[in-house]
């Protein structure tokens, strides 16, 4: 094929679904780019291969954050996502979360008609295939296998009871409607394999004589015809391409990449845009602006009493658990990076759960400043670590091109803990996660507070912990947000204001944050906006 219908810019956990989607029929040739290469590598297939592959380059993007997290320490901290078929959804670690049926009543408050719960409910049963099975509000028979915590033992079930202390009630699925709970993650795995959204979605059509799959091929920016986008034009191999599309091109890059090929290709806020050297086609303010981002801190304790994961990742201790996995695909390389997991309203008037908790029996080896290290280098003696998520951030960050150069990564800047509330919240989510540990199920077990220490005890020390320890980058949303205002990116519909012929549908898209964990609300995205381009709904 030389000449497309549509061409889709990014094979991650929206694009695959919507290559997916729009091949079902023989109706329409599809293309879909994606820089990255195959997700073949065995480590792509193995749960806890994720702690390879989000350090290597062949696999993972590193995009370097231009902002320091306090004014006496450099800006070091790197944001990563997935540089492979299948995206972030190739590397990341897994946990299936939809957050609140609250989320998307915003979506459709702010982005217009169309993104309310009684649609995106729809999108997540038809995708889902729940061991749990069937409900009001789970899905079987879909695609994406989904299951429960496997991993399980003595001391994550002292976790869930210790949450049972605090007023939280246990569950089975924790993606029931309330969200409010606490129990064993699910996660898209299946018989001890990483379900990714290329696994599951392009798979399954790659056979079909309608799609084509081009990979290493990174697109520069959309060509137009007026205002009609008409073509991309890419490198492949370090040569460059250009391919047509006769109805639509549909970004599917993700918070960072989007907003940049807009950017680059003249869309975005115009001064910005001419101070780089690029020509405006539409001054479109919010591009690359607006971002949202969830901020996380992670406490890892002594673990008393229980030899815990640590030595499991360690030594010989490593060379079984990799045995057992390739023997049987069971055991800790076959799950998530977190067993257990809780939603709780830690602010005062919440309409939902405000933080979600990650808690497992192990901890990361940390340095003499204590920021934590790389997650494959777990800690020497055992430990148990409580993360803990803050969901509805109100700061808001950048991603803006800094040349007309497509090779130069985005300049962005978080603004973390910009408002009076978000900073309110994380000392008080810090404080919350302390009390958490101190319940009386985890007594004997819950040592020494290891990050940020038992000397940081006022409000004031806990929120320069937070500042110079806290982590970021996995879940941004709204960079090319849904609006029903002009200074909007995209319209209800997914269409880019100002040109025809040219839509973003992926986690930029999202106006306001989802409580939770956001692979799984890019897929069900990526089915709604199928519908919407096959004007099914």
């Amino acid at each position: 094929m030389s000449e497309f219908d549509y061409i889709i810019v990014g094979a991650g956990s929206a694009g695959c679904v919507l290559a997916n989607r729009l091949t079902e029929s023989s109706e329409h040739r599809v293309l879909l780019l994606e820089a990255g290469g195959s997700d073949r590598h065995p480590f792509v297939r193995m749960p806890k291969g994720m702690a390879k592959l989000v350090e290597d380059p062949r696999f993972t993007w590193f995009f370097p954050i231009d902002q320091p997290r306090a004014p006496d320490l450099p800006a070091s901290e790197v944001w990563i996502r997935g540089k492979v078929l299948g995206g972030s959804s190739s590397i990341n670690g897994m946990i299936y979360s939809r957050g609140h049926p609250e989320d998307y009543q915003e979506w459709n408050a702010l982005g217009g008609p169309g993104w309310g719960w009684a649609e995106m409910k729809a999108a997540y049963k038809a995708i889902e295939d729940h061991e749990l099975g069937p409900a009001e509000h789970r899905g079987a028979g879909g695609p994406l296998k989904i299951t429960t915590g496997k991993l399980r033992y003595p001391v994550a079930e002292a976790m869930i009871q210790a949450g049972e202390e605090l007023g939280l009630k246990r569950t089975d699925d924790l993606n029931q409607e309330d969200l409010e709970g606490v129990g064993y993650y699910a996660h898209n795995i299946s018989k001890g394999r990483r379900q990714s959204a290329a696994g599951v979605f392009l798979d399954s059509a790659r056979g079909r004589k309608n799609l084509r799959v081009q990979s290493g091929a990174h697109v520069d920016r959309v060509m137009f015809d007026g205002r009609r986008a008409v073509a991309v034009s890419c490198r492949v191999d370090g040569a460059e391409q250009i391919f047509r599309a006769n109805r639509e091109i549909v970004l599917c890059a993700g918070t960072l990449l989007s907003p940049k090929i807009l950017q680059l290709s003249g869309i975005g806020p115009q001064a910005h845009l001419r101070s780089v050297g690029i020509e405006v086609l539409h001054d479109s303010p919010d591009v690359g602006r607006r971002m949202r981002e969830h901020l996380g801190f992670s406490m890892p304790h002594r673990l008393l009493g229980s030899a815990g994961l640590n030595h499991r990742f360690r030594g010989i201790g490593l060379v079984r658990s990799v045995l057992r996995y390739y023997l049987f695909h069971d055991g800790p390389m076959a799950t998530g990076l977190f067993e257990v997991g809780a939603f709780a309203k830690t602010a005062p008037g919440a309409n939902r759960p405000d933080t979600q908790l990650y808690l497992g029996a192990f901890s990361y080896g940390h340095s003499d400043d204590n920021f934590p290290v790389r997650v494959n280098q777990p800690g020497r003696e055992p430990g148990l670590t409580i993360y803990g998520q803050l969901l509805n951030l109100t700061s808001e960050g950048t991603v803006m091109i800094q040349s007309a150069d497509p090779d130069q990564p985005p300049r962005i800047i978080p603004n973390w803990l910009t408002t009076h509330y978000d900073q309110q919240a994380l000392i008080g989510m810090v404080k919350y996660m302390r009390n958490y540990v101190r319940q009386p199920a985890l007594r004997g077990i819950v040592g020494e507070e290891l990050i940020p220490g038992p000397d940081c005890r006022s409000d004031d020390e806990i929120l320069d912990a937070v500042r110079r320890l806290s982590t970021s980058g996995l879940h941004g949303v709204a960079t090319c947000r849904m609006g029903r205002d002009d200074e909007s990116v995209v319209d209800h519909r997914l269409r880019v204001r100002g040109t025809d012929g040219l839509r973003v549908a992926d986690c930029s898209v999202m106006p306001s944050l989802v409580s939770g964990n956001t692979n799984g609300p890019a897929m069900a995205l990526g089915w709604r906006a199928a519908d919407i381009i096959l004007e099914r709904g």
